[in-house]
Parts: structure tokens; C-alpha cells; sequence
């Protein structure tokens, strides 16, 4: 714990302290003064019994902490408490008689079994309740801690999460587009020139998502986009695409590399497996507060695959969505008229964090 935040707390204990025994010496002491009339001996006894109060509650308060009774269960707790309440109470009784016997208040022989009973109650009602809000205050306060250092931990295990998937994303693609760039040094330079221009702005694209949560649409899609020319060297005529972006939905903040994932999944499982290749489809619109996305891709998915999220795309995009947004996002893929159709909705206006 901080000094500053210690000093705080000790400050707000002292006026508790001083304000609760005030109020009661000071409430008993106006019904005295209204019923009997105003008593300077009775006054001074009041003021004692405030004094002794706040002197026996902040030792009793001393003793927990050094003892660390705040961490006892609440068997134990419970006997500890009721024991110093007796102790404290036989002390308390003990003065305040002697100080009455002294101002004339008591008188000697009132001192019996009955009168000792009754003032013990008394006094140790008065220890119980400060107990029960000094330990109240010490259960909230740590569960708020307690809370604090769960989201703190909770944000710090999302923080990891989301950087491991996006480290398991960005050399993932690489490989292949460096073997195609390859095979065109020889075949077509000026075409591998911008084949490696390509791939430079991607290596730029997955350097920078490492510092960033979201990425605008439009600089997703320019990422695909080069991307998808890159593997159309790789497969040629078996591969076409067709990016259709409304204008509007550009703008739109949305996770680094989600697109790209879902993209190289269709080529990986979809065309990649068909002897004539196929199509990947990409669209992108704003409904209300939502982007819709839409990702096609030639070829057919496991309802197996679908429901047990085995595939590393789908996982993949399942954890991303649910780590950022929880429940205001959804993803969905089935097949569609020979396609495989993923759809992602986001919402707009950034993350659940």
C-alpha cells in the first residue's frame, strides 16, 4: 500500500472513530441534559466514556492488525471478538465506576452483580457494532480489491490472448508468397518486382498490428487485397476474387488480420482442394450500429468442422471477436449455393474494453 494511500486511510478512520463515539457521547449527553437537566459531573463522565471508547476501539483496531485477524474465518474471528469485547467492557465498566464514585454520580454500594451485567451489555453492544463496521469495511474493501485485481488480471490475460493470435497470424502467410515470388524471377521480373512490393506491404501491415488493437477496414482490405495477388501467382487461372467495400463502412475500426484469416482459410481448405479452383468473394456494408462482412469462398465446410470450431480460421475468429466485443459481435459459416459464407458482425464503436 502506498503512504499517500495509507495516510488517506488513517484519516478517514479518525474522523469515523471521532464522529461515531461524538455523536453518541453527544446524542446521550443533550437526552440527559433535556430529561434531567444539565450536569457538569454527568457531562465530564460522557466525555470520558467517549474518550475511553475511542482509546479502547483503536487498540482493539492496533491488536486486529498486528494479529491479522481480518484473515481469520469467522468461527475463530467470532470468539477472538467476543473476548476482547469482554476485557475491554470489564475496563471500560471499571473507570467509568470509579470516575462516578469520584464526582459523587455513584454511589459505592450500588456496585453489585446486576449493575456490572447490565453495563457490560452495554458497553460491549457498543464494541460489537464498531467491530461489525470495521470488519464490513475491511470485507468490501478487500472484495473491491479483490474485484480490481481481477479485472486487472482478466485484462492482462485478454492482452496476452490477443497477441498470441495475432502472432500465430502474421508469418503464417509468408512462406508461400516468398516460393511464388520465387518461380517469377525467372518468368516475369517486372511482375515479381511488384509481387515483392506486394509482400513488403504486408511484412509493414503485420509490423504494425503487433503495436495496435483495430485497423481501419480499407487498410484490411488493402492487406488482403495484396495478399490475394500474391497467391493468384501461385495458382494462377484457379483463383479469382472480387472485393466489394461500400464506401461507407471503410472507416470502420475492425481487428488486424480477422479478413486475412478467414481469406487464407478458403484458399487453404476451399479452392486450394478443387482441380478447378474458385472464387473468393469479399463484401462489407453497414446495418445500424453493425459492420456486416461477408467472406465466400469456392468449396464446402464440416458441419462437424462448424460446431466443434476446429478449423484454425474459424477458431481463430470465434476467440478474436469474443475477447474484443463479448457477446455484441457474431460470426457465423455454413454453406451456401456450392460457397463456403462467413459472416462477422461488428459493432461500431470499438471494443467491449
Amino acid at each position: 500500500m502506498s503512504t499517500k494511500t495509507s495516510k488517506r486511510r488513517n484519516r478517514v478512520y479518525w474522523l469515523c472513530q471521532i464522529t461515531g463515539w461524538g455523536l453518541f457521547g453527544g446524542i446521550n449527553s443533550t437526552l440527559s441534559t433535556f430529561f434531567r437537566g444539565f450536569d457538569v459531573a454527568q457531562t465530564g463522565l460522557m466525555l470520558l466514556f467517549v474518550i475511553l471508547g475511542i482509546s479502547s476501539t483503536h487498540i482493539l483496531r492496533c491488536f486486529i492488525r498486528t494479529k491479522k485477524w481480518t484473515d481469520l474465518p469467522l468461527k475463530q474471528l467470532t470468539v477472538k471478538i467476543g473476548l476482547a469485547t469482554i476485557y475491554i467492557g470489564i475496563i471500560v465498566v471499571s473507570v467509568m465506576f470509579i470516575a462516578g464514585v469520584m464526582t459523587g454520580e455513584i454511589k459505592a454500594k450500588d456496585f453489585n452483580v446486576a449493575y456490572l451485567v447490565v453495563s457490560l451489555i452495554n458497553v460491549g453492544g457498543l464494541i460489537i457494532i464498531w467491530s461489525l463496521f470495521y470488519f464490513s469495511f475491511h470485507y468490501f474493501e478487500n472484495y473491491k480489491n479483490s474485484e480490481i485485481e481481477r479485472l486487472v488480471w482478466e485484462a492482462a490475460v485478454k492482452d496476452f490472448e490477443l497477441k498470441t493470435l495475432k502472432s500465430q497470424l502474421n508469418p503464417h502467410f509468408m512462406f508461400n508468397a516468398l516460393n511464388s515470388i520465387r518461380s517469377l524471377i525467372e518468368e516475369d521480373r517486372e511482375r515479381a518486382k511488384s509481387a515483392i512490393t506486394q509482400l513488403s506491404n504486408i511484412f509493414r501491415y503485420s509490423l504494425r498490428i503487433e503495436r495496435i488493437e483495430t485497423v481501419p477496414l480499407d487498410e484490411e482490405i488493402r492487406t488482403v487485397a495484396d495478399y490475394l495477388a500474391l497467391e493468384q501467382v501461385r495458382f494462377e487461372d484457379r483463383l479469382n476474387f472480387r472485393i466489394d467495400i461500400q464506401p461507407e463502412s471503410k472507416s470502420v475500426e475492425i481487428p488486424p488480420m480477422m479478413i486475412q484469416t478467414l481469406v487464407e482459410n478458403g484458399i487453404k481448405h476451399g479452392i486450394s482442394k478443387l482441380p478447378e479452383g474458385g472464387i473468393i468473394e469479399i463484401r462489407s456494408y453497414l446495418n445500424e450500429n453493425y459492420l456486416k462482412l461477408i467472406i465466400k469462398n469456392s468449396g464446402s465446410i464440416d458441419s462437424i468442422e462448424v460446431m466443434n470450431s476446429k478449423g484454425y480460421g474459424i477458431s481463430n475468429t470465434k476467440q478474436r471477436l469474443s475477447l474484443m466485443y463479448g457477446e455484441k459481435a457474431a460470426f457465423s459459416i455454413e454453406n451456401v449455393n456450392n460457397l463456403v459464407e462467413a459472416e462477422i458482425k461488428i459493432p461500431i464503436g470499438g471494443s467491449q474494453t
